[in-house]
């Protein structure tokens, strides 16, 4: 489900990186894809939770929980951060040793200033949010595991209000300033409600919630159209609410229990299109992917900067070209970097066959739960 969710993401960063000549085809394509971004992000830290919480296994330490985060998350940041600085010295662009240092140590995100959470590689301030959420994780999950399993719908619906507050929250404490370049509200607002590790970790703890009326059975069962109907309708009304409320409030909950209705639909073998053998291989690079994109479009941009904007047909093949580029250097780093690193270094000693049979129905979604826990990656 990861590349749904970071094709979004690339999508919402081409309309800004390779505008249309066209103007309806642009209006129409921003329509589809200003929210593409937020929506991403959001599935992500989403899913990061539910995820996490699905792979927790009886036997496993803290220090080696964060030991396998470290070694999912680092390698590829660090080949994709020496990228950008190299793109962003010959670009002539190059934001200073410091805010590379921060980039680097992944707490940049915490600085409301925008050329810092920015960064060297613009969509690396998510990863910032993961650090946050797997620092704290070991704490949270037993807060949550000692939640009776009849108020788990209580804390669900509280979350997800208190995702939908948060904007509000943003008017009473930042004071007005003036929007930014690229969206509707201030800088230090967009920061707060988007960026700021604390607040995204609503999102991070309403998928752990999730997580745990799944395995508890607290929860009917939900139809997986529906839930991807539900999902779409969703992301959808994020396009006409406030902006501010377009970034999480809209999406977090529906993405949730699309994420839900896709577990349920894989422990009962019910048919679910993310199971294919294409979607599995796209989710493993998913992650290089998010990483790789806007770098690949910044490159290209300013390889065809005198053509732009570039006509419809022009601009389709430009983003078959960023596509491509993408995916290849996403599978280069998934085989090379990734791979290589969790096999080596992320867990030490014999791990269990992820492919031994199930001994009843709990064991199979554990035994996928912890091959995709070592896949898993960022808002990535």
């Amino acid at each position: 489900m990861r590349i749904i969710a970071a094709v979004l993401v690339a999508a919402f960063h081409i309309g800004s990186l390779a505008p249309f000549a066209d103007l309806d085809i642009a209006k129409t394509y921003h329509s589809l894809f200003d929210q593409g971004g937020w929506a991403g992000v959001t599935f992500f830290f989403v899913l990061s939770g539910f995820v996490l919480t699905w792979a927790v296994r009886p036997a496993d330490t803290v220090t080696g929980f964060w030991r396998r985060r470290v070694f999912k998350l680092f390698p590829n940041h660090v080949v994709t951060l020496v990228a950008g600085i190299f793109l962003l010295l010959y670009l002539g662009t190059f934001p200073g040793a410091g805010v590379a240092t921060a980039n680097l140590l992944l707490v940049h995100a915490w600085d409301w200033r925008f050329e810092s959470w920015w960064g060297v590689n613009p969509v690396s301030w998510s990863l910032c949010c993961e650090v946050f959420f797997y620092a704290c994780f070991p704490l949270i999950i037993r807060l949550v595991n000692r939640v009776r399993p009849g108020r788990l719908w209580w804390w669900v619906v509280g979350i997800a209000a208190a995702i939908v507050a948060i904007p509000s929250l943003a008017d009473l404490v930042i004071p007005d300033e003036a929007v930014s370049p690229a969206t509707p509200i201030g800088v230090t607002k967009l920061w707060f409600i988007n960026g700021f590790p604390p607040v995204r970790t609503l999102d991070f703890v309403l998928g752990i919630f999730l997580a745990r009326m799944v395995r508890e059975g607290r929860i009917l069962r939900i139809p997986l159209l529906p839930a991807a109907g539900l999902a779409v309708g969703a992301y959808y009304l994020s396009t006409q609410v406030p902006y501010a409320y377009s970034l999480a409030a809209c999406t977090a909950l529906p993405f949730g229990l699309l994420i839900v209705s896709a577990t349920q639909a894989d422990r009962e073998g019910l048919w679910s299109p993310f199971r294919s053998r294409a979607m599995v291989w796209l989710g493993q690079i998913s992650f290089a992917f998010y990483l790789w994109h806007f770098l690949v479009l910044m490159w290209l941009g300013d390889l065809f900067k005198e053509r732009q904007p570039l006509s419809t047909a022009g601009n389709l093949g430009f983003i078959a070209l960023a596509l491509t580029v993408t995916v290849l250097l996403s599978w280069a780093t998934f085989r090379f970097v990734e791979t290589p690193m969790m096999r080596n270094f992320a867990s030490p000693g014999r791990r269990p066959r992820l492919d031994s049979p199930p001994q009843d129905r709990t064991a199979r979604p554990a035994a996928v739960a912890e091959r995709v826990e070592g896949q898993q990656g960022s808002a990535g």
